[in-house]
Formats: structure tokens, sequence, C-alpha cells
């Protein structure tokens, strides 16, 4: 047999004589080293650990050639795997929408709530006002509603009450969280009845959270429409407290633990925030053990006793059932002309609260203020009705802390003055004069002479004395033209009282 040089690739049946002649045509394929099954074992104790995935092999010429081995093939298809998985959950909407924190499932967004319905609020028709001491209230009594209470929690309940609409009128009730807006949220309507009174209940909505808002009722089809100011209070917690029931000025005894020894507590009914109504303070134990403190002003309904310690901040708490109050209100006399002077009384408003009195309107500047007693109690206040306001008026009493609130009124009668001339006849050239009666205390009167527009004509001005009378005033002479006959009025600048009288009339006597 002949020799083979090691360094050439031979088959695996070398040694078969069969094979010899091919082997020998087969010598100008090109030289590479194969190896024998030694050097393989050899190679492969050689191979790098499995940070070398493509193996390398020494060429004839020197170089080093990759060669692909299965832990490469193994090792590509993992890649692929796994940038597969990642374009998948691309696709599907990032890695955000496996963490589902909407409760719809798949990172989806939430639903949007619809809101209800806003309907667009008409401006008010601005009523003429008159002068009442510093503030300004309206001539005549329109449209008017209050809250009552006017303190009402988010989600609570309350009733909307009022007159001045037309009979059997359709009126909306609609709610604003800002004065300046010109949509409201509409929440209810009513149908006024044959005085054009109304009344409703209504729930305050839980989104108006504890910030003021107006409620406005607005009559379809009209001009006519009030508001009213409705003002929201929170509520807190639990603790102990020997009494559950009660109303402003109600004396109740409250246990608290837990806070700092010697600490100020401040206490607080229905919020925390403001003014405390009182302050506590605890023994060594960081206590308070009966102690005895008046209930003080917040929303009617379940509520809430507030303790708050000054220095740890704890608080504690104490549910309660703050009662209603219905305070009453009178005035007299019932009727009365302008100027003359009106008392007011009332009670049942919390006690020391102020008492915020408007006429004919609840909104801006009351027309006056007035202090409640420790009982709740006002007592003989007094104004003169000014000039300007005519007929039926209404007096309205908010509590400026409970927002109590109670409805009166009062009606202000015309003047009817009376004047009768010095004579009832008379030629020309003759002099006369008046004697008045009847006007207001001290006012000044125009006499007027003749009728009409166009044939009337000034002839004087005079003071009536603080009883509203006058004796020989407003001197005039008649003049030829008067001889068959003439009239006069006297008409008083602040009552409007208008007297009449003539001469020279075929009655023969003054109007």
């Amino acid at each position: 047999m002949p020799e083979y040089d090691d360094d050439w690739d031979v088959p695996e049946d070398r040694d078969d004589p069969e094979n010899e002649e091919d082997i020998l045509e087969d010598e100008d394929v090109p030289d590479e080293d194969v190896p024998d099954e030694e050097d393989i074992l050899e190679e492969e104790e050689e191979i790098p650990d499995e940070e070398n995935t493509l193996g390398e092999e020494d060429t004839p010429d020197g170089d080093k050639k990759k060669k692909l081995t299965w832990k490469t093939v193994l090792l590509a298809l993992v890649v692929f795997a796994i940038v597969g998985s990642l374009v998948q959950v691309v696709a599907r909407g990032g890695f955000g929408g496996a963490l589902n924190t909407t409760g719809g499932g798949g990172g989806s967004a939430p639903k949007k709530e619809h809101s209800r319905q806003e309907q667009e609020i008409r401006p008010p028709k601005q009523p003429k006002t008159i002068k009442l001491g510093n503030q300004r209230v309206p001539q005549a009594s329109g449209p008017i509603i209050v809250i009552n209470p006017g303190l009402v929690n988010p989600g609570g309940s309350a009733a909307v009450e009022g007159g001045g609409f037309d009979k059997k009128a359709t009126v909306d009730i609609l709610l604003k969280v800002r004065k300046s807006d010109t949509k409201g949220r509409a929440i209810g309507s009513v149908r006024s009845d044959k005085f054009g009174s109304i009344y409703a209940r209504f729930t305050m909505p839980e989104s108006a959270g504890n910030r003021p808002a107006t409620l406005v009722a607005q009559q379809r089809g009209s001009t006519k429409a009030a508001e009213a100011k409705v003002i929201t209070g929170g509520a807190v917690g639990t603790a102990k407290i020997n009494k559950l029931v009660g109303r402003p000025g109600d004396v109740v005894t409250v246990t608290a633990r837990g806070f700092r020894p010697g600490e100020t507590i401040d206490v607080f009914w229905g919020r925390t925030t403001g003014i405390p109504v009182t302050t506590l303070h605890t023994d060594s134990s960081g206590g308070v053990g009966q102690a005895a403190i008046k209930v003080g002003v917040a929303p009617t309904g379940s509520s809430t006793l507030v303790l708050v310690g000054k220095r740890s901040k704890t608080t504690a708490t104490a549910p309660f059932q703050m009662l209603a109050m219905y305070p009453s209100m009178k005035s007299k006399p019932y009727a009365l002309k302008a100027g003359q002077r009106i008392t007011l009384s009332a009670n049942k408003f919390a006690p020391g609260e102020r008492v915020l009195v408007y006429i004919n309107s609840t909104g801006g500047l009351p027309a006056f203020t007035a202090q409640a007693n420790g009982m709740g109690q006002i007592r003989d206040v007094a104004f003169n009705v000014p000039f300007g306001l005519k007929g039926r008026q209404t007096l309205m009493a908010i509590g400026d802390q409970s927002r109590a609130v109670v409805r009166s009124g009062f009606t202000v009668l015309p003047y009817s003055p009376s004047a009768e001339p010095s004579a009832f006849g008379g030629r020309a050239g003759t002099t006369l004069s008046f004697y008045v009666a009847g006007f207001a205390p001290g006012e000044t009167v125009t006499a007027y002479a003749g009728s009409g527009s166009k044939g009337q004509r000034k002839i004087g001005t005079f003071q009536v004395d603080s009883r509203g009378k006058a004796s020989a005033v407003g001197s005039y002479k008649i003049t030829t033209a008067d001889e068959s006959g003439v009239a006069f009025q006297l008409i008083g600048q602040k009552s409007g009282g208008i007297a009449k009288a003539s001469i020279n009339m075929s009655q023969g006597r003054g109007d």
C-alpha cells in the first residue's frame, strides 16, 4: 500500500484497496487540514468556556476560520424568542398595559362620566334701590329665596323656599360654583303655588366639596330669578360624648384620651379649621375627663365634635346629631308709614351669634345686623322705615354662623295728606294760603296751580312741622283766569303724598 501524508484528508475507508484509485484522482483537491480522531478529541478539550459560541481552526495559511456550532444555534433561537415577545408586548400597548390600575382591564382608560346637564343662567333684572343708613336696599319686593338650613354638608339635603314668582309657574333650581358663572348645574324644578311661592327639597351634590356655592331659582320664560348662598361644611370621625343629640347652646360632657400631658386642645363642631368654639386642657396622662362644653354651630343632621391637640395635632372625634334650628321673628307695628320706626325681635338663633337682617333681598350686604344674646335672642332692634318703600316688604333674618333663617314682613302705608285753601273763592287779586296736614314730619312740600303737565305751574314751597302740618303757607294771588276756577296740588318731596284743593269751583269747596 502506498504511504500517505498525515496532512491529507483521508476518507474513513482509506484502508480499503478499492478506493486507492479514487484517492489518487483526488490529489488536486485543495489542501485542508482534516483532523484525525485523536486531534478532534484534543480540540474538544481545548474549546473555551461558554463565551465562545463560534469555534476557530487554523487554515494552512495560518488564518483562523469561524465555524457554526450547536451552542451558537441554540443561543440564536433564545435571542429570537425574547425579541419576538418584546415586539408583541409593545404592539399591544407597551409595558403599561400589563398593569391595570383602572379596573377596566388591559390598561384601558377609564370611562369618562357624563356631567349633569348645565343650563344657561339669565342675569336677573336689577331692582331700583333706596338708601337705608349706609346701605342700599331694593325699593320693592321681587323674587326671593332662602336655603333652610343654609349650612349643609355635601350629600346632605336642605330646602329652598321663597316667593315673588308668577302663580303656577315652573321654576328651575340651578347650582353654580362661582357667582360669576353664566351656567348652572340643573338639580331640579318646582311649580309655584297660587301665591307665587315655592318650596322644594334638594340634595347638595357630593362634588360640591366644602366650598360655598350659589343656588339659583329661575322662572322659565321670564326674567324673574333669585339667588341664595349655600354654605357647606365637612364632618369627621368618632370619639366619646355623653349626649348624642342636641342643638347649638346645649351643654354636653366630653371625655378624651391619647393627647400629650398638659396639652391645649382646640374644640370644633363639624369642622377642623377656623376659630375654635372653646379650648380644653389635658391632665398628666394626656386625657380630658368629664369636661362640660356648649354645643357649637354645625350643619344640621349627622355632625361631629372635633378635638385637635395644639402641639401633637392628635385628633379625637365624637359623632353628634345636630338638631335643626327654627328661629322666629316678629315686627311691630305690622303696618306703618315710611319714616316711622319699626321694632324687631327674634329668638332661637345660636347663642351669641351675629344675625344678618335683609330687606327684600338676601344678596349683598345686609340692611343691618344684630347680636343674639346667650340664649339666642334678639330684643327690640329698631330702625326707621326708609322713604321709597311702598306696600308689602319682606324681612329676612339669617344667623351668620348657624345660617338658621326666618322670614317675616311688614306693610308700608302710603301718605294721604290733605290741604285747604284759606278761601274757596274770590275775585282777581285776592291772596290765599293753605292749611295742610298728613305729610311726613319735617318734609318740604311743593305747591302747584293748574292741571295737566303743560298747564300746571309751580307757585311755591314750604316745610311742614314734626307732625306733618303747616298753617297759612304757600301764598297765591288769584288771577282773572282763575275766577272761573283753579285746582291746586301740594306734593311732599320725601313721602310722595299728594294733597289736592281748588277754588271758584261749582261745588264751592276744596277737594
